[in-house]
């Protein structure tokens, strides 16, 4: 049996909310292991 438009609707917007939070959380990671690689690179020694 379909279900009432609204509710489906409401599923469908659950739907598209929890994709952004995976991919929110997805470039978080990202963000965090790039700096994580930028800051552990040894720098370069200061010519004197």
């Amino acid at each position: 049996r379909l279900q009432p438009l609204t509710a489906r609707q409401r599923k469908a917007t659950r739907g598209v909310q929890e994709l952004a939070t995976a991919n929110h959380v997805v470039y978080l990671l990202a963000t965090q292991v790039a700096s994580d690689i930028e800051s552990s690179r040894p720098t370069p020694a200061p010519h004197s």
